[in-house]
Order: C-alpha cells, then sequence, then structure tokens
C-alpha cells in the first residue's frame, strides 16, 4: 500500500491595501452604496409616472380594503381618492414637512 501525501492548500494573499487616506477615501465613495439619500431614494424607489402623479402599487387586507370601498361609496369618491385623502391625513398628523 502505498501513501498518498497531499499538498497543502495555497494560502490566500492578503489584498492590496491603500497606502493613504485619498486612495482610502476615493475607494470607499466609488462603493455602489455611497450615493446620496436622494439618488438611493430614486434608485430604491424608481418611480412609474401617471400624469403628474407617481403611480404606486401596495396590497391591502381584503377586509380594510371592503372598508375603504364602503367609506369612498358613502363620499362618494373615488378608492383612489379616499386613499390620497387618508394619506393626506395621515402625514399631516405626523407633523412630515410639506
Amino acid at each position: 500500500m502505498s501513501n498518498i501525501t497531499r499538498r497543502p492548500l495555497p494560502v490566500a494573499k492578503p489584498a492590496d491595501k491603500p497606502d493613504n487616506e485619498a486612495a482610502l477615501s476615493k475607494f470607499i465613495d466609488g462603493a455602489p452604496d455611497a450615493a446620496s439619500i436622494t439618488a438611493i431614494e430614486t434608485i430604491a424607489h424608481p418611480r412609474k409616472m401617471a400624469g403628474k402623479q407617481a403611480q404606486i402599487t401596495f396590497a391591502l387586507p381584503p377586509g380594510l380594503l371592503d372598508k375603504v370601498d364602503e367609506l369612498a361609496h358613502k363620499f362618494s369618491i373615488s378608492r383612489a381618492a379616499f386613499i390620497k385623502q387618508a394619506l393626506t391625513r395621515a402625514v399631516a398628523a405626523e407633523g412630515a414637512p410639506d
């Protein structure tokens, strides 16, 4: 029976490190997540426009949607108009900036 000798696994070399702060800052600033908040929001939430308004899609529990539809009908407005009014009131109540 012969002995089989395995070769040792190669040792990974550490990545080259930047020599100075400027090189490090340039590297960090070039990262995909280094963009400004406005740019990130635009990338994370691209907006599909419907005229001058942003069109969104979201899901609601069926029972809540039924209540929204009942109230919209009671006030003789569309579902979308009711939701816009409710969101406008909620945002105003939270004191969000205009």
